[in-house]
């Protein structure tokens, strides 16, 4: 990653954002097919079962990279109205739509932002007890630095991340040494080869 993809502070600016856009463009999902695709991935993806001792009624979740929300209802049934969901994505017209639908369904615990994973800064720092970014830092095409310290910003010390890669290098963006250096900033608690491309993480005692 470059200087010129962060600002010093660790946000995009302007000028890397529509970068990210562009770049981000030519990964395999990322310009979000139709959303009944986004249910077929999520009935073959065992995320839920590997996070469900994790995540209860309550607690304050963040799913970044939510694309049309598969994931994003079910955390918030499982949370209840006493949690809350963020669910984060970069597409406006998927954002958009998670929030048609949570209007439709009376949804009141789910907040959506369209936003870079790289920039969360409407998330309050140690705020959230469970961080969701399933497939997310393999489609970013910049700022995946930028994505996990912002995990690690607004991750509450008792709390739990889980990261995964839909696609390993070179069909997304992360590779072996990448992925191996993400994860040497947290402390593992499940997972974490590339070969089985998921981990559910802490933080690290400071």
């Amino acid at each position: 990653m470059s200087k010129l993809d962060v600002r010093p502070e660790g946000k995009l600016d302007s000028h890397s954002m529509e970068k990210e856009k562009r770049r981000t463009s030519h990964w395999l999902f990322s310009r979000r097919g139709p959303a009944f695709l986004d249910r077929i991935f999520r009935y073959g993806d065992p995320a839920l079962q590997r996070i469900q001792a994790y995540v209860t009624r309550g607690q304050t979740i963040a799913d970044i990279g939510c694309g049309w929300g598969a994931f994003s209802f079910d955390l918030a049934d499982i949370v209840g109205t006493e949690g809350k969901v963020y669910a984060v994505d970069l597409s406006r017209k998927c954002v958009d739509q998670i929030r048609m639908d949570a209007d439709r369904r009376s949804y009141s615990n789910i907040e959506p932002h369209a936003a870079s994973a790289a920039d969360l800064t409407f998330i309050k720092d140690r705020s959230v007890d469970f961080v969701f970014a399933n497939g997310l830092l393999c489609s970013m095409a910049i700022g995946r630095q930028a994505a996990v310290a912002e995990v690690k910003r607004i991750l509450k010390p008792s709390g739990y991340a889980y990261l995964s890669l839909g696609m390993r290098y070179p069909f997304g963006y992360v590779s072996h040494d990448e992925w191996e250096s993400i994860l040497s900033g947290f402390k593992v608690q499940r997972g974490g080869s590339y070969r089985e491309k998921w981990a559910l993480v802490s933080l690290k005692e400071e």
